[in-house]
């Protein structure tokens, strides 16, 4: 019986994508010659599986919820910052107490006012979770605009790139829950938006310095987006589209207003905690057989937890993660397969938009080293901390994808993302305890 029920409802899932994915073939089939928006499916979808999991799934149910939402009570109810005193794992779920602290404090008035209208613990989870998904829609509204502003007009990039904003069923689950990852990811996304625009006007350069300094009091890990600033000023300076003089006033501008932000909260970081990264004070650091054990253990761990994972510890998973690792090598063989038939994508590789597509590449790669380095120390690197570059990760695989010759392939692309995310939400929520 413990089998039976996730095992049924996951197979009424699969019909129903399935069924959802033909009748986007059929009127894809019969729609003229002219392709139909998919656009609406995909965030449909994405709106129902979001809510099922912000209302189905049990309280503090999702990784790190409990001591994230204590941190969020510590600061309404103290009116001050937490101090981090326990481990990772200590009965006291306050292990989240050593983060930046802005996502705390956006979410501590809400707090306060689920406490005012009476609501329970459930009830005030709940409404802290519908915070996460209103992130989640304004990061979809950021990717848009990304790729109007880069003038991205091909139909299987943009599926593509959409439906895993939409559907990619770990970023699923975990925008439905309270965490400050939601944050960031969506500061993330309005810096990247921001930087298309290739205005390096002083007040730009401001703005950029802005977000880039409440992401860093969001989390650490925002550090990814410096390297994709510098990079963006120096492609830009020695490709002669901006002049030294503004380029480096760009940068100035935007990394020293970034560092003004976040100065107080380092100062604070090395009074308390002797640190400017308090990561050590969390958890303590893992001892592997071997450097290349620690290396395949911290890989695999990755590639798992960017595709399919759910649950209290990311428990709920296999065998979903493995149809994301062979969609991932499916991209890759794709996109080796354009190399040698040197197809042309022009949309996506037009000469205004390579500065950009270079930096957030070049920000992929180091974001791609912290998080193995973050699972080798600690066995803690998850594909979520992926998820605040996911519009350049979006753009390489849809890039990569639309080599193959398949006929209405964007349609199919579609229908895969749907009939992923609406078969493991289904398994997830009928593995999560009631």
């Amino acid at each position: 019986m413990r089998f039976l029920v996730p095992f049924l409802l996951t197979l009424m899932a699969l019909g129903l994508g399935s069924l959802l994915w033909w009748q986007l073939y059929r009127r894809h089939r019969y729609s003229g010659g002219k392709r139909p928006n998919l656009f609406p499916a995909l965030l449909a979808i994405g709106v129902i599986c979001r809510l099922a999991y912000t209302f189905l799934t049990p309280t503090f149910y999702a990784p790190d919820e409990q001591s994230h939402f204590n941190h969020i009570k510590y600061i309404a109810t103290h009116g001050e910052f937490a101090i981090q005193t326990t481990k990772l794992g200590d009965s006291t779920n306050e292990w989240e107490h050593n983060q930046p602290p802005l996502y705390y404090l956006a979410l501590a008035p809400l707090y306060r006012f689920a406490e005012v209208i009476g609501l329970n613990q459930t009830g005030s989870v709940l409404f802290l979770r519908s915070f996460s998904f209103l992130l989640w829609l304004l990061n979809i509204w950021f990717g848009v605009t990304l790729l109007n502003r880069l003038q991205i007009t091909d139909k299987i990039v943009r599926t593509f790139f959409l439906g895993l904003l939409c559907l990619l069923p770990t970023y699923t689950f975990s925008s439905a829950a309270i965490n400050n990852d939601n944050l960031l990811i969506t500061l993330g996304g309005a810096l990247l938006c921001l930087l298309s625009r290739r205005d390096y006007s002083v007040k730009v350069s401001l703005l950029a310095g802005l977000l880039l300094g409440l992401a860093l009091l969001t989390k650490q890990s925002a550090v990814v987006f410096i390297p994709i600033i510098v990079a963006l000023g120096l492609v830009e300076m020695l490709k002669q589209r901006v002049s030294w003089n503004s380029g480096l006033t760009f940068l100035a501008l935007a990394l020293g207003s970034a560092f003004l932000l976040y100065l107080p909260w380092a100062i604070r970081n090395w009074q308390v905690y002797h640190s400017l990264t308090p990561e050590f004070a969390v958890v303590d650091a893992i001892k592997w057989p071997s450097f290349a054990y620690g290396c395949a253990s911290a890989a695999h761990n990755l590639v798992k937890t960017f595709w399919a994972v759910s649950g209290i510890a990311n428990d709920v998973g296999y065998p979903f993660p493995l149809l994301g690792m062979l969609f991932l090598i499916a991209c890759f063989g794709a996109g080796q397969l354009g190399l040698q038939r040197k197809r042309s994508f022009d949309a996506l590789h037009s000469p205004a938009n390579r500065p950009l597509l270079l930096a957030m590449r070049i920000g992929v790669f180091i974001n791609l080293l912290l998080v193995l380095r973050f699972g080798y120390l600690f066995g803690m690197g998850q594909g979520r901390h992926l998820f605040p570059v996911l519009f350049p990760i979006a753009l390489l695989l849809g890039n990569w994808l639309r080599s193959l010759n398949v006929k209405k392939l964007e349609v199919h692309i579609a229908g895969c993302w749907i009939l992923y995310a609406v078969t493991f939400a289904a398994y997830s929520l009928a593995c999560f305890p009631r």
